[in-house]
């Protein structure tokens, strides 16, 4: 069983009101989309979000000639394949765009022999996984966190159990700002944060010693991933240290493992070369007991094939109330996260691993229209 073709679908939306981190805003909102095809029909979805117009060019010009033609049974096969094209980019753009190849391939893959991908990968050890409400982002204006704490009441009323505010102003404004989450969230549902690598260590550190008080689980991406020294600075933190949506590839991984700088380990598998490097991230991370918390972000398709790879996470205790892993669940106005059916939260806050084969939704591209940019087709 051989892919014949390969569908690019590029789709681009707007915010209603621009997003804010530490280091701006943004109210763009893009993803390509990846169909592999083979003889039977039978297809599968992948996705990259950053730099989809790239992305889709490196596909087209270079990585569909490893992709036409391959077993379409093989996605691991394919991965070899793929990598052996990556030239000079290790860490770069190939590696995105081999990400939503891989993606696609797994859920062919697990289409064809009628399966998830939990169970192409051995098994799941969860059916369902706590998931934390990726927002508020800051707003535009003299007050960046007006109605956080209005925003994070609706996310408990949706059943979330755990929120991650962005921040990252001064010291004092955030500390201020997580205590009155604190306030409005009470006692009992757990806080992260995420500074979007927009500082310094000894910045970041002021800003984790301002929201300490308000048992704050973990800091999310304090200094950009370059910093090694940074992180090593802020290892006496007192709440855990969480990146990796940045770090690309394995090796990348590896440095940051070795060096003890990571407390929670974030791949995300649209850009860090797929489900096939995700799993052999997993394994590194459990072999040096880092839990691991995928970055999820973009659009439906790595929405439902992050949820394939927490099934088959090991669990592992921290200061939570519920175990690692946690499952980041954007709520912002996104429509491509929609595209798919909204994934519903449970009152206890967890999501459900899907049982339907590959990654386990249905995609409609004609649903695509009101954000589609581009759409390109190669077949054998």
């Amino acid at each position: 069983m051989r892919i014949v073709a390969i569908d690019g679908y590029r789709l681009s939306c707007r915010s209603r009101e621009p997003l804010g981190n530490s280091t701006g805003f943004f109210d763009l909102r893009e993803a390509l989309f990846l169909r592999l095809e083979c003889e039977s029909g039978a297809f599968g979805w992948g996705e990259t979000w950053f730099a989809p117009e790239v992305c889709g060019g490196l596909i087209r010009s270079g990585l569909a000639a490893a992709v036409l033609g391959a077993d379409a049974l093989a996605p691991v096969a394919l991965w070899r394949a793929l990598d052996g094209r990556r030239g000079f980019d290790r860490r770069g753009l190939t590696t995105m765009a081999i990400s939503a190849i891989d993606i696609a391939a797994w859920d062919l893959a697990g289409r064809l022999r009628g399966e998830p991908v939990w169970r192409l990968a051995g098994g799941r050890v969860r059916d369902r996984v706590p998931a934390y409400a990726s927002g508020p982002f800051l707003r535009q204006g003299s007050d960046p966190y007006r109605g956080c704490e209005a925003e994070a009441e609706s996310y408990l009323r949706q059943g979330f159990r755990a929120v991650k505010p962005r921040i990252g102003t001064t010291p004092a404004r955030d500390g201020a700002a997580m205590r009155a989450l604190r306030r409005a969230c009470g006692p009992d549902v757990a806080l992260l944060s995420d500074l979007n690598i927009g500082f310094t260590a000894d910045g970041a550190a002021r800003i984790a010693e301002a929201i300490a008080p308000s048992s704050v689980l973990w800091l999310e991406e304090p200094v950009p991933p370059e910093d090694l020294a940074g992180f090593r600075a802020l290892r006496p933190a007192p709440m855990a240290i969480a990146a990796g949506e940045h770090l690309i590839g394995l090796a990348a991984f590896q440095e940051y493992f070795a060096a003890g700088l990571l407390d929670i380990a974030q791949p995300d598998i649209a850009l860090t070369g797929g489900l096939t490097e995700a799993f052999r991230i997993a394994a590194l991370a459990e072999a040096c007991n880092v839990p691991l918390c995928p970055h999820v972000w973009g659009a439906c398709v790595n929405f439902h094939a992050s949820l394939q790879l927490v099934a088959t996470l090991p669990a592992r205790k921290g200061p939570a109330a519920f175990p690692w892993p946690v499952f980041e669940y954007d709520q912002t106005d996104n429509p491509l996260l929609d595209l798919a059916g909204r994934v519903p939260v449970a009152p206890d806050g967890t999501v459900a691993i899907p049982d339907a084969p590959g990654i386990g939704i249905e995609l409609d591209p004609a649903a695509f229209a009101p954000h589609l940019v581009e759409h390109w087709r190669i077949a054998a």
